[in-house]
């Protein structure tokens, strides 16, 4: 009779593989890094730290809706793990991403103006168009790019057999936090909008919004029948305008209190990553949930939550966040050795620990709840849930993340 495993090698085998999935998120190091440059626009584009959460965050959405429906529709079997057996399915999920992509860059546009209008910042409809034209011009590309990196990660991963509840997020996230940062960086300088005398984001930006405007109207009209990109579509738009809101409330708290990071400059270094965290012991216990619950292998009752099967999950994956909070910390310290003091390492130690926790505990609470109440009146908790968890984890994180800072330094 084979052994039946421990709770604790069932631990840490679940904590090893969160720990493996989440460790990618140093790459948000490396996007941090390049976001520092973003402090040298602040005085030539007011705006820039109120525009940037929302760009990470609705990248985030769109990432988790991807790989939630992703990983569900590969363990049920309606998309191969191949780009050469394609099936009906993955061109409904192309499109719909990319539908939303572009929703989400023009309504980013759209918030960051109003809120530049709130916080008087001198917001004109020429700024307007910029704004409009840097965002869909950015997303755009990182679309492109990030939906096509993120299918073939998430096909090796499966084919690996490797969980891409699991692992698919968190890899693909900290990619995307990757490559927004440097398109967002790039096509800020190469817009150059402090520049009134310089039109190319009209010349540029206005041909590129009435293409694209083209193209997904083509999509929505092609797909508008299919009742999988239907469904998706009804479900995620509410959800991304939502997020969106949220997201403006990211951004508002990063902009109002973007003196600490002038106090403190390291801290935009760790600003990605730590958002990504978050956002992935998240995603990760949402996702997993939410196959649980397709496959029937768990009920939607708070019951579930005193299985050993849930606890091992959930302390699992706290317990690699503090881990890898540990790591990120001293690789982040190494990055920038110039004028590290002791006292300076564990006061940046300890704000991201507490981060960690304190924000894991509220957004856990608010997955756990809401995919069962999806769940339950009959609604996917991929279209919903993913984007709403992603977007309420980087204010509730940010918003942690600032009044720690503040507190300890």
């Amino acid at each position: 009779m084979l052994k039946r495993p421990s709770s604790i090698s069932l631990f840490a085998g679940f904590a090893l593989s969160a720990f493996g999935a989440i460790i990618f998120n140093i790459g948000g190091l490396f996007a941090g890094r390049s976001a520092v440059l973003l402090q040298n626009l602040k005085d030539n584009i007011p705006w820039i730290f109120l525009i940037y959460p929302l760009l990470l965050t609705v990248r985030g959405d769109i990432n988790g809706i991807l790989t939630g429906k992703l990983g569900t529709a590969l363990h049920l079997g309606t998309i191969y793990p191949s780009w050469k057996r394609r099936t009906d399915r993955l061109f409904h999920l192309i499109g719909l991403l990319f539908f939303l992509s572009v929703y989400d860059s023009i309504l980013i546009g759209c918030v960051t103006s109003f809120l530049g209008i709130l916080f008087k910042l001198n917001i004109q409809f020429v700024d307007f168009l910029k704004i409009v034209s840097i965002s869909l011009t950015s997303f755009v590309l990182t679309s492109i790019l990030a939906i096509s990196i993120a299918f073939t990660l998430t096909f090796f991963l499966y084919r690996k057999n490797k969980d891409p509840d699991v692992y698919a997020y968190p890899l693909t996230s900290s990619l995307n936090d990757i490559i927004i940062t440097l398109i967002f960086v790039a096509v800020c300088w190469i817009y150059q909008p402090w520049r009134n005398n310089y039109y190319l984001h009209f010349y540029l930006g206005v041909p590129l919004i009435i293409v694209t405007v083209c193209f997904v109207s083509f999509i929505l009209f092609k797909f508008i029948r299919n009742e999988y990109f239907k469904q998706g579509l009804f479900q995620s738009l509410p959800a991304l305008t939502i997020t969106n809101i949220i997201a403006a409330g990211t951004g508002s708290v990063l902009a109002f209190f973007s003196d600490i990071l002038t106090q403190v400059p390291i801290l935009i270094v760790f600003y990605p990553a730590i958002l990504s965290t978050i956002g992935d012991q998240s995603i990760i216990l949402a996702n997993t949930t939410t196959t649980k619950l397709y496959l029937g292998k768990i009920k939607p009752s708070f019951s579930t939550l005193k299985t050993q099967e849930f606890q091992i999950t959930y302390s699992g994956i706290i317990f690699a966040g503090i881990i890898f909070t540990l790591l990120l910390s001293i690789i982040g310290i190494s990055l920038v050795p110039r004028s590290i003091t002791a006292v300076l390492f564990f006061k940046i130690l300890a704000v991201l620990i507490i981060t960690n926790i304190l924000a894991y505990f509220i957004i856990s609470s608010l997955a756990i709840s809401s995919t069962f109440i999806t769940y339950k009146i009959g609604l996917d908790p991929d279209s919903l849930v993913n984007p709403l968890l992603t977007s309420t984890a980087d204010l509730i994180t940010t918003s942690i993340l600032v009044l720690m800072a503040i507190v300890i330094f």
